[in-house]
């Protein structure tokens, strides 16, 4: 009878697991509100099984080991909400999610405590549902191992992303899995499942490490060190003189070979280390990004310190910080304890500490009362627990709920109780049930509420992606906007709508999307699109004054973002400003050496040489010039030692064998192009190569038509992404959809200098 409940229990959790974690908790179930709806129902129906379960089967009710400590939570949440009921809507967010979690916890805790599943059951639901996303991440190789094959030459493989969409969400998720999994290894009772497991948890370690993802190659260290000390003495058998005892006896063949393997290990993480330490010299990678991260959130918790500014706000407080410029758009701090000051001041903090104490004694407590075969189970969940809680001090994958769900069904198993307690005051009896059951329907009708005014939100932005017809679009936003007037997301978006409308010619559309970005920049006025975007507009409806001052305070707010510059540089020459027009380019120059590139600036670059440092162009920037210039000497020294291993890289190759005069080097390297080219701006790079080379031949028909295939490849469908990062806004930091056009065509964004560059050369 065991068996088969175990056997029905593995099954239901195995399928919820899997559709949780690979779909409804990822951010793509999120995103879209017909997974969000399904997953809603799916909760509905499980919540209101599990109650009847619970009823009919005569359970009782226990406490758990954090029940005080959510209280210490709760009261951290309802202080933060109180001082900050401006942003009240984007903290009402972050609470759903809050609640959510303690419901899981609460149902998972009673699970166990009434013994309905056992702890083996819920470990082998989440090895099996983890085994699909552990494949997934290895399919993703197969387009690198194609261009492996294709190039003839070693690539630098990929980071996996599996279903999370980012290498570090499925590192955190690797380093709750590989514990367990080696615990279920050891406690294995058969030779077969133990090989099998051992597999497991070799690809597991071999996708973690090509994750490159530093944070968790560290929690996995320190999860590693502690599930092996825990294993160790889980008899109270291992000792320096068992230890002493073991080895003496051994031969020494096995001698020889343990001191092998100790010496592969150690080689092996030394290699670890370098690739660690190297990886700061990575663009986008270095120790700087994380300190200007962790500088706005000291920032944040100094302006407030008792409340904090609101859970789930802290994307919002980020931007809107003079002198702190990430790279994109994040919502969280990349530390925990860091971000939980910022968001939650000193009571978050408190509550932090005691969650950390109660949870330690409670380990200790269930070490005592376990086996030595619960100890090894009991080892695997604290060693994912610890991996876990040491990743998000560098970063913070369980923003993701698919990663917070998989770190949280760690921690049911690390800390529910051995020996649990009932409940048995009179009153918590009746309130307890009570209590469990408001939480669900809460969570449900407040996500059934928000699901569907996000359909209609979706439906709109579909719509306009079909029909292309902005002004319609941006008019039936308005009963998105009614329905949650303090979503400053929608706001920004019906404002998008109008500014495409208006881009168009249509003043009114214009002067619509100004009220639009106003209403936005009211709620949440630190994003410099908006403000960017806002000042187009309004020097459309020749607003010149008001347009100057808000792209003012786009720069104020993004001072590295290059483009505000240019258009600083427009807004002042209509104006009449000639100072200001030449101050603005040098800026831009100073700001991107790349865009000297570009037509418009090359006079303002010649004109005053030292704008531009040319030890701080991009290695392709910096060696196209050179070549136009006639310097293919100095281009060649540039160039030199340069990674050759994507479609651009090859054509700039291309390009300098020509200027040698090596027409077969040049079409041997634009074959290798043409193997690796994927996306339409690789594709617009190798068409480029081939009307160089098609011009160096001297066949002015071949390379017009390669010059035309290019820019047909570079024209964009008008909606589509063009500062890529941007996105984040809406993904990350409001957990809705929305266009990937981040800027108004009137504000003239643009970039690929370097291709624009050779294809107006080429074409000279």
């Amino acid at each position: 009878m065991a068996k088969r409940s175990d056997f029905v229990a593995l099954a239901v959790l195995t399928i919820v697991f899997s559709y949780g974690i690979t779909i409804g908790a990822s951010f793509n179930g999120i995103l879209d509100p017909k997974l969000d709806s399904i997953s809603l129902s799916m909760m509905g129906l499980l919540v209101v099984s599990w109650l009847f379960v619970h009823w009919r089967g005569g359970w009782k009710w226990y406490r758990t080991s954090l029940d005080t400590v959510f209280l210490l939570w709760v009261l951290a949440f309802a202080v933060s909400l109180i001082a900050n009921t401006d942003v009240w809507r984007r903290i009402a967010i972050g609470l759903w999610y809050m609640g959510l979690y303690i419901g899981v916890w609460y149902v998972l805790h009673d699970l166990i405590a009434n013994r309905a599943v056992r702890r083996e059951v819920i470990i082998d639901a989440l090895l099996i549902a983890g085994f699909v996303i552990v494949l997934f991440g290895f399919v993703q190789l197969q387009g690198w191992l194609r261009q492996v094959l294709a190039s003839g030459q070693f690539l630098a493989p990929p980071r996996p992303v599996s279903v999370f969409g980012n290498p570090n969400f499925l590192s955190d998720f690797l380093i709750v899995l590989t514990p367990l999994t080696l615990s279920r290894m050891v406690g294995a009772r058969g030779r077969v499942p133990r090989i099998l497991l051992a597999i497991y948890s070799i690809i597991q370690f071999v996708l973690l490490f090509l994750t490159d993802s530093r944070g968790a190659w560290i929690g996995i260290a320190a999860g590693l060190v502690v599930w092996g000390g825990m294993v160790a003495a889980r008899n109270g058998r291992v000792t320096r003189s068992t230890i002493t005892g073991w080895w003496q006896k051994q031969s020494g063949v096995i001698k020889g070979g343990l001191v092998a393997v100790v010496l592969v290990g150690i080689v092996a993480a030394a290699g670890v280390s370098v690739i660690f330490i190297r990886s700061f010299s990575n663009p986008g990678r270095s120790a700087g990004l994380r300190t200007e991260i962790y500088t706005a959130a000291i920032e944040l918790f100094k302006e407030k310190p008792l409340t904090g500014q609101g859970l789930f706000t802290f994307g919002r407080g980020l931007v809107r910080l003079p002198g702190i410029n990430p790279d994109k758009p994040h919502s969280h701090a990349h530390d925990a304890p860091l971000h939980i000051a910022a968001e939650l001041g000193v009571l978050g903090l408190v509550a932090l500490v005691v969650t950390i104490f109660v949870g330690y004694r409670t380990i200790q407590a269930n070490w005592q009362w376990s086996t030595a075969r619960e100890k090894v189970l009991l080892a695997g969940a604290v060693g994912a627990v610890v991996a876990f809680g040491v990743h998000q001090l560098t970063d913070i994958p369980a923003m993701m709920p698919a990663i917070a769900l998989t770190g949280l069904i760690a921690l049911v198993l690390a800390l529910a109780p051995k020996q649990p307690e009932l409940v048995n005051e009179t009153w918590a009896k009746t309130g307890h049930p009570i209590e469990m059951a408001g939480i669900w329907a809460v969570l449900l009708a407040a996500g059934f509420w928000s699901n569907g005014i996000y359909t209609n939100y979706f439906s709109v932005l579909s719509d306009v992606a079909k029909t292309r017809d902005y002004q319609h679009g941006a008019e039936a936003m308005n009963s998105v906007i009614a329905a949650d007037p303090q979503l400053s997301l929608y706001d920004m978006q019906q404002g998008f709508l109008y500014g495409m409308a208006a881009s168009k010619g249509d003043l009114e559309a214009a002067k619509s999307g100004i009220a639009s970005y106003e209403r936005f920049i009211q709620l949440d006025p630190g994003y410099a699109v908006a403000w960017a975007n806002l000042a187009a507009l309004k020097w459309q409806v020749g607003e010149q004054d008001a347009a100057m001052t808000d792209l003012q305070q786009a720069i104020q707010l993004d001072s590295v973002e290059w483009n505000y510059q240019l258009l600083l540089a427009q807004f002042a020459q209509g104006m009449g400003k000639p100072d200001v027009v030449n101050a603005a380019y040098l800026e831009a120059l100073r700001l991107y050496p790349d865009a000297s590139l570009y037509t418009e600036l090359s006079p303002i670059a010649e004109a005053n040489p030292s704008a531009v440092d040319s030890t701080k162009l991009t290695v392709a920037a910096h060696t196209v010039w050179l070549l136009e210039h006639g310097d293919v000497e100095g281009a060649e020294t540039v160039w030199k030692g340069t990674p050759v291993t994507s479609a651009p890289s090859y054509v700039i190759q291309a390009v300098l064998l020509l200027a040698k005069n090596d027409a077969n080097g040049a079409a041997n390297a634009l074959a290798h192009a043409e193997k690796l080219m994927i996306s339409p701006v690789e594709q617009a790079w190798v068409h480029m190569g081939k009307a160089r080379l098609a011009k160096f031949m001297g066949d002015a028909t071949l390379m017009r038509d390669e010059l035309s295939a290019a820019q047909a490849a570079l024209a964009k469908d008008e909606l589509a992404a063009d500062d890529d990062t941007l996105i984040n806004i809406a993904y990350a930091q409001f957990l809705q959809v929305a266009i990937e056009r981040q800027y108004l065509p009137q504000v003239n964004y643009r970039k690929d200098p370097v291709l624009l560059y050779l294809l107006e050369k080429t074409s000279d």
